[in-house]
């Protein structure tokens, strides 16, 4: 049965950096992997809504289970609420879904999307994202486990994550 592991947190929690890292100890272990970024599938100006990256999802998702039925699928996102858990899980028939928030200390979150920014106008808007994800009450609910990033290393919170999900 394939599997979709959802990498969910505030900006600079680390999604995109640890679905590398997963994708690479899954390779090394010659476990079967797929990384499917919904920022990158919503990359097009002008911006047709926030469902556009889901339904992009859902188009690609037959290719990947025709072409591997077990794989693992690593999906970093940001949920903003538990309707959007039930829209990604519909866009994935058949899959199992996993959902790893990952987490860290506000003043870590934003120093981590100050220091990768290209522009201090969009450091701005992300750190200003952080206290929004941060002032929610559904984070519970939300997640299956929670992971921290820090102080912990990639590979740490990597080797974590595999374990909390069954993948190692």
């Amino acid at each position: 049965m394939a599997e979709v592991l959802a990498l969910h947190g505030s900006p600079g929690a680390g999604k995109s950096t640890l679905a590398r890292a997963l994708a690479l100890t899954l390779a090394q272990a010659n476990i079967p992997w797929g990384v499917i970024d919904l920022d990158e599938l919503s990359l097009i100006h002008p911006y047709p809504g926030r469902s556009f990256p889901r339904e992009n999802l859902r188009a690609l998702w037959p290719n990947y289970v025709a072409a591997v039925p077990d794989i693992k699928l690593i999906i970093p996102t940001v949920f903003a609420d538990e309707q959007e858990v039930e829209l990604l899980h519909a866009a994935l028939p058949g899959a199992r879904l996993i959902i790893c928030e990952l987490t860290a200390p506000i003043d870590i979150l934003k120093q981590r999307v100050t220091d990768r920014e290209p522009t201090e106008e969009m450091a701005v808007g992300l750190r200003r994202w952080v206290d929004v994800y941060h002032a929610r009450s559904d984070l519970e609910r939300i997640r299956h486990f929670l992971v921290k990033t820090y102080p912990a290393t990639v590979d740490e919170s990597a080797r974590t994550i595999l374990q909390l999900a069954h993948w190692a």
